[in-house]
């Protein structure tokens, strides 16, 4: 008993029965298609490797994968090379690796890996929710690259308010149920408009698309520009996207519907509590002599960005204007009436949206300044004259600043799906919302022990390892996606997710938690390798093996390992 060691596995065999489905070294290996022998260790499931380290949520780096993997059931967690040496996972062999991704394109690699997971997983490629995030980095990053095509890490528009630092860009498209299957790692200054504008124009070529299939481009305001319309009119492309305020048509379609005043209620499209509630109006109108669908939407879960800055203007022209009347109060008027005329003096200078000022003139008898010097006479009398003073106080106009607040809670949708009976308001708006899967996704970029804790210097591999964090995301996602549609069938009973509590929609975070943490007892005989669990799995952890397509089984087996050959340390043989 004394060489039976207790190993860690927790809900990582999952992950690598996953990659094995789908042959994700392989796929890898082929698509880079570059000799490599002087590692056991193919690039490919180098790659997997590092997944399994991105999904560990652990403070990665590279030099210290090898205590990650310290302690851990490899056989377990990459399933179909159970022999692999965790001293050869070192900082070098990684950026061989990483360099390897570069130089076979990673965008082709991510492009194969997906190819591969479509069919096994069933997916549904006929609409893309498409988004962008920024990634910051710290350091120069100022030296020449070896690459052309490499990102350039650079200031551009931080989205996680550090204008400080560099960045790159980082692009996602999912499916709509939220598994990335298109991804790009641009330079740190692109503009979200032109980026749209790229993939608008490669993605049918990308995932295989003919002219004629039915394609749909669910993208935010930046897909949304006069150059783009046309793109997405020549690639026979449906859209559904946020009408941005810089087109004058957005601001006159809310009016309209708020004059109109006929909105239709749909309700909430969502189960949550909390979940809002929306009303609809549906018309039509001409961007560039194209005609499309707008749908104006309210909310009654106002902007909280819109309304902030809706206070923030109330708070500004309440300031501005009760330093004025301050300064206007000190003034006074020869008669009333020259007051009465300098407030309308101030209207006309002084518009307010959103305050009313009510004036009040007030007679006053003032001294009047000596003309002599000196200290007045005895009996001298002090002469007096009346002057007016103006004052004013500010109102919150509640009228402006309600109607205000409400259009906090509307935007316009607009969307090349003319057909109303097919395409419902609620269904675009349903559609519309799933950009909520691919903002997930930009969970793991931002998250900073991933990317930017990786140390490294060379913007190429950087970039390599960006499509490397796709690839975790898809198959991270892919594992979500099984449980769930196991669990839509109305018998499916619900298995317990975070805090034990009942749920048919678990998160990967809340599978990890479940199958986490779960130890493996492991002995070796010779060249024998035999890993079992010491005790069966609870009921919770087996449905969710059985939900994600495994069973039990996949937590132990018996395998062959070679003992590994030593060199001589005289001659340098292998003994």
């Amino acid at each position: 008993m004394d060489n039976i060691l207790p190993l860690e596995a927790d809900y990582q065999p999952v992950l690598g029965q996953l990659m094995n489905e789908m042959n994700l070294a392989g796929v890898i290996n082929r698509a880079i298609d570059m000799p490599d022998s002087q590692s056991n260790i193919d690039v490919g499931t180098f790659v997997c490797l590092f997944i399994h380290h991105m999904l560990g949520d652990v403070n990665v780096k590279m030099y210290r994968m090898d205590e990650f993997f310290t302690g851990k059931a490899m056989p377990l967690l990459i399933p179909w090379k159970p022999d692999i040496d965790i001293n050869e996972i070192n900082d070098d062999r990684a950026a061989r690796v990483l360099d390897s991704i570069w130089k076979a394109n990673p965008q082709k690699v991510f492009s194969a890996v997906v190819d591969a997971a479509i069919p096994i997983h069933s997916l549904d490629t006929n609409t893309i929710h498409a988004d962008t995030t920024s990634k910051s980095f710290y350091g120069a990053y100022d030296g020449p690259t070896d690459s052309e095509d490499a990102p350039n890490i650079t200031y551009g528009y931080p989205k996680d308010h550090r204008p400080d630092l560099k960045q790159i860009i980082f692009g996602i498209g999912t499916t709509s149920d939220g598994v990335p299957i298109v991804g790009e790692v641009a330079n740190g200054n692109e503009s979200d408009m032109t980026l749209n504008g790229r993939w608008i124009t490669k993605l049918r070529k990308m995932l295989k698309k003919d002219k004629d299939d039915y394609f749909l481009y669910i993208a935010d305001s930046a897909v949304v520009t006069t150059d783009n319309l046309d793109h997405l009119a020549a690639e026979h492309m449906d859209f559904i996207s946020r009408l941005p305020g810089r087109f004058d048509i957005e601001k006159e379609l809310k009016k309209k519907a708020n004059l109109e005043n006929d909105w239709n209620d749909i309700g909430k499209i969502s189960d949550e509590k909390t979940a809002a509630s929306y009303k609809v109006w549906n018309t039509t109108g001409e961007i560039e002599e194209r005609t499309y669908r707008f749908i104006v939407v309210y909310s009654d879960h106002k902007d909280k960005r819109k309304l902030k800055a809706l206070n923030k203007a109330v708070d500004k022209e309440y300031d501005i204007n009760m330093k004025r009347l301050e300064k206007l109060a000190k003034r006074h008027f020869a008669c009333k009436k020259d007051a009465q005329i300098e407030t309308e003096i101030y209207r006309k200078k002084h518009s307010l949206k959103l305050h009313h000022i009510s004036w009040e003139i007030e007679a006053k008898k003032d001294k009047i300044k000596r003309k002599k010097r000196g200290r007045p006479k005895k009996h001298e009398k002090i002469k007096c004259q009346t002057n007016h003073y103006l004052s004013g106080s500010l109102r919150l106009d509640e009228e402006t600043y309600e109607a205000q607040s409400e259009l906090c809670g509307q935007y316009v949708i607009i969307t090349s799906l003319k057909d109303i009976e097919k395409d419902t308001a609620k269904i675009i708006l349903e559609k519309y919302k799933g950009q909520y899967y691919v903002e997930r996704i930009f969970k793991f970029i931002k998250n900073p022990s991933w990317v930017g804790s990786f140390c490294l210097n060379k913007t190429e591999r950087i970039a390599a390892l960006g499509y490397i964090l796709f690839m975790a995301a898809t198959i991270y996602t892919l594992w979500e996606r099984r449980v769930r549609k196991a669990l839509e069938d109305e018998d499916a009973e619900p298995i317990k997710g975070l805090n034990k509590q009942k749920t048919k929609r678990p998160t990967s975070y809340a599978l990890q938690v479940v199958l986490n943490p779960i130890l493996v007892l492991s002995q070796r005989i010779g060249n024998k390798v035999s890993i079992w669990l010491p005790e069966p799995l609870s009921r919770n952890r087996q449905r969710v093996l059985e939900l994600s397509g495994f069973d039990a089984d996949i937590y132990q087996g018996e395998w062959i390992i070679p003992e590994k050959k030593k060199k001589s340390a005289k001659k340098g043989r292998e003994t």
